[in-house]
């Protein structure tokens, strides 16, 4: 599964589904849920209205009507009042429900907006913290997943998160599985801001051989990698995008 993290329109993402960050109504009532409405057509939003709703946490399916995708997954985020609601796990069970959609309807290529964070003022790093090892264990299955972002900030928090899950998951490789591990995560770490569906094979091979030295700490399958070999690789990664 290829995850991206990318600056751009929901609206006019090419993807199998696009995931939309819902009212519980359904019905657009404000920010990227109504352009999404807008953008799909009075059949979008007529298709919500006999959906009758949403709970929070869950999530339903329509057609995309006018929008470039083919579906449009809705789900209900939690409202942030400082996180002794369980909003974490109202939040990760979004991501599980659209996952969960996408398979049933054997879709390839979906594509998310920043649950939550937006219309319920849910804390962007901590969204990007929760969401991307939801994403990335229970992604797989799925061609690709995109994660469009409206502006730079949005992006490096899913990118900061992102390395650091990559990270994370290299120092508690077991190490005879390392060097494996490795290779997996120096072509995903490549791949995280390309906007090319198929990127340049010398420009995707220079961006493995720059991650490869991000990395080169844990390539010691003697070492024990340690907090401030983390927070190097991390710092090198990011700048570096």
């Amino acid at each position: 599964m290829q995850f991206r993290i990318l600056i751009g329109d929901i609206t006019k993402w090419k993807a199998d589904a696009i995931v939309n960050s819902a009212n519980s109504t359904l019905l657009g009532v404000s920010g990227t849920d109504s352009a999404i409405h807008r953008a799909g057509g009075v059949s979008l939003t007529a298709a919500c209205r006999n959906l009758r709703g949403c709970p929070e946490g869950k999530a339903k399916i329509t057609y995309g009507y006018h929008l470039p995708s083919r579906f449009v997954i809705h789900t209900v985020g939690p409202l942030w009042t400082g996180g002794k609601k369980n909003e974490d796990k109202i939040l990760i069970s979004c991501y599980q429900q659209s996952l969960a959609l996408a398979k049933e309807r054997e879709l390839h290529h979906i594509a998310f907006t920043s649950i939550a964070t937006a219309d319920k003022r849910y804390p962007l790093a901590k969204a990007a913290a929760d969401a991307v090892p939801v994403i990335m264990n229970e992604g797989m299955g799925l061609d690709r997943i995109d994660m469009v972002c409206p502006d730079k900030m949005t992006q490096d928090a899913y990118t900061k998160a992102t390395v650091i899950f990559w990270l994370e998951y290299l120092a508690t490789a077991d190490k005879n599985e390392k060097l494996e591990c490795i290779d997996e995560a120096m072509a995903a770490l490549t791949l995280l801001h390309m906007k090319e569906n198929e990127p340049d094979p010398i420009l995707l091979s220079e961006g493995i051989r720059q991650m490869k030295g991000f990395l080169r700490p844990f390539l010691d399958i003697r070492k024990k990698n340690s907090i401030i070999d983390m927070e190097k690789a991390a710092s090198q990664i990011i700048e570096a995008y």
